[in-house]
């Protein structure tokens, strides 16, 4: 079969890789390259101010190891290396006090004294973590459903650090994060912990993008400008920019949810109440070499998530510590970071990369009916993939591209 995917990062690749073996495969991708949310300066992004040598991940960075089992069997089968990498964490509040995690009182801490004053300052925190921990293994996973984080969650520091913890990992304003669905983040929440081990992809995750597009035999259009997608009982007609018309048995749909309904020229009452309360999210990241955001706080050592509410109203940012993330070599005198919503500390002459990312805006209205999206891939020669249809996550993106494979009688994991 002729099988159109519109969409080039993770879920759209990743099904792409699965279907090439047994159709015959297009993908289209709006952007001049390809991985989506995967932005790896010096690979994908072009990045002239950054030593060629080094490889930084603009986007995503880390995965988890315990929970991303489709992920680490897709790395494995595509042979990309990977490495265990720290995480630590502080938090740094507007009244100027911070604290750290376990693991950068370990790490962070020049001496014994140190580490048991941090660890008494920590000791409320931990415990209110703990508390949280009890009650999500005393909660039955179904009644989540229909409710946000802030039904369960309060707003103290830890609530406010696990809050934060879902910006960075879904890319969201934190503002948004109240009313993001508990069934997608309490779960996160109460698997990512101070024993969470994390992986990393050794020389940058579009590594394995490279990977599949080196055993690839389909098509590969960047740059579409899809006007419209019709489809009819002989197939998918997708019609171009510049005047082309494309026919196709098949097309999958691994945009984000929001990007579905613009293209479709003839959607169903159905796919209308499925998509038509995604939004987009869109945030500004930048890669930086200023560690001046520090001085107010007066530490040393920074984590590979440091989370800053940046006044009393709750506006939050944060900076996640590259160096260790991204395996920059010890011996490399300069430091680099990743932030986001902390423009106002970082010296404009010490950016070396912003990168806009357009995300999914996750509500409780948005996810109601990710069900029934996937109960109904197939319909009307139409499938869907996207880690919005799963946990949200880089595991969630490829267990999509898993499930329509198997629809399609592709390869499986």
């Amino acid at each position: 079969m002729k099988i159109a995917i519109i969409g080039g990062g993770a879920s759209g690749m990743t099904t792409a890789h699965l279907l090439d073996k047994t159709h015959d495969v297009c993908v289209f991708e709006k952007q001049a390259i390809l991985g989506g949310n995967i932005r790896t300066l010096n690979k994908n992004v072009t990045c002239d101010a950054l030593d060629s040598r080094i490889t930084l991940d603009n986007g995503v960075i880390e995965f988890e190891r315990d929970y991303f089992p489709n992920f680490h069997k897709l790395m494995y089968q595509l042979d990309v290396q990977l490495e265990e990498v720290p995480l630590t964490s502080e938090i740094f509040l507007p009244d100027g006090h911070h604290y750290k995690s376990a693991g950068a009182i370990i790490y962070g801490c020049k001496n014994m004294w140190q580490q048991i004053i941090e660890s008494l300052k920590l000791t409320p925190i931990v415990f209110s973590y703990l508390c949280f921990l009890l009650r999500m293994a005393f909660t039955n996973p179904h009644s989540f459903r229909g409710h946000p984080v802030s039904y369960f969650l309060g707003n103290s520091i830890s609530a406010r650090w696990l809050k934060m913890l879902l910006m960075y990992a879904y890319s969201m304003p934190y503002k948004m994060i109240d009313n993001f669905p508990a069934e997608i983040g309490l779960p996160l929440l109460n698997h990512s912990g101070m024993l969470t081990k994390w992986d990393r992809i050794v020389g940058g995750v579009y590594s394995y993008i490279e990977k599949i597009l080196a055993q690839f035999s389909g098509t590969i259009c960047c740059d579409a400008n899809i006007m419209g997608i019709s489809r009819n009982s002989t197939g998918v007609n997708i019609n171009l920019a510049n005047s082309d018309k494309c026919h196709f048995d098949k097309v999958i749909f691994a945009t984000t949810p929001d990007q579905i309904l613009p293209l479709l020229q003839d959607a169903s009452e159905a796919e209308i109440r499925r998509f038509k309360a995604w939004e987009a999210s869109i945030i500004e990241t930048v890669i930086h070499t200023d560690i001046s955001v520090y001085k107010h706080f007066g530490v040393s050592y920074f984590s590979e998530f440091d989370v800053f509410q940046n006044n009393d109203e709750g506006d939050c940012g944060y900076n996640a510590y590259l160096d260790r993330l991204c395996g920059v070599s010890p011996t490399i005198d300069t430091h680099f970071s990743l932030a986001y919503n902390l423009n106002q500390y970082i010296a404009p002459e010490k950016i070396i990369d912003v990168q806009k990312h357009s995300t999914p805006n996750y509500n409780v209205e948005a996810i109601r009916y990710r069900q029934e999206v996937l109960d109904t891939n197939g319909e009307n020669n139409t499938y869907h993939a996207g880690a919005y249809l799963f946990e949200g996550l880089h595991e969630g993106a490829i267990t999509s591209g898993l499930e329509v494979s198997k629809l399609l009688g592709g390869l499986q994991l």
